[in-house]
């Protein structure tokens, strides 16, 4: 009886995770660790225990899979099919861009007088600030991430200041 103590714990553990489906059409690596605890003989029991438990790790690893998943990016299968396979690594994702460029077709002042851009990618971007901007014609507009990466500074042409902006398009 020196392993009674952890069957009943681990039986009662892995009954949680046997899948009801299963438990119904054929006997479950749980079920197998419950009837394992009844034998009286020692080492029966043990030789018991020891075969049931191989197939209790399948069922956690599938129990498991099925609940998570498989790492991301990997498919279930896929991790004993290629081990010790040495492929290529993914190609690299682009990297986020920095800023934009692009030319300000309209300029036009949002209800509470706070200037908003139309430029020509087909971008909308409204200032958080009132500001006065006086345009030329043709001006380039600089799109790019504020330093702490919160929010959008809109820089026209070579202008000593930037405004705050977010995006409405």
């Amino acid at each position: 009886m020196r392993h009674a103590h952890i069957a009943a714990p681990l039986a009662a553990a892995l009954l949680a995770l046997a899948a009801p489906a299963q438990a119904a059409t054929a006997p479950s690596a749980a079920g197998e660790v419950v009837a394992c605890k009844k034998i009286a003989d020692r080492d029966q029991r043990l030789a018991c225990f020891d075969k049931s438990s191989d197939g209790l790790e399948a069922e956690m690893k599938k129990a498991v899979e099925a609940t998570f998943g498989s790492p991301p990016g990997v498919k279930a299968d896929q991790t004993e099919a290629t081990f010790g396979k040495h492929e290529p690594p993914p190609p690299p994702v682009a990297a986020e861009l920095d800023n934009i460029q692009s030319r300000i077709v309209s300029m036009r002042p949002d209800p509470a007088g706070r200037p908003i851009f139309t430029l020509e990618n087909g971008q909308v971007w409204r200032s958080q600030e009132n500001a006065r901007i006086h345009l030329k014609g043709g001006e380039i507009a600089t799109v790019s991430r504020s330093m702490l990466g919160m929010g959008y500074q809109l820089q026209v042409g070579d202008m000593s200041y930037s405004l705050s902006v977010v995006r409405d398009r």
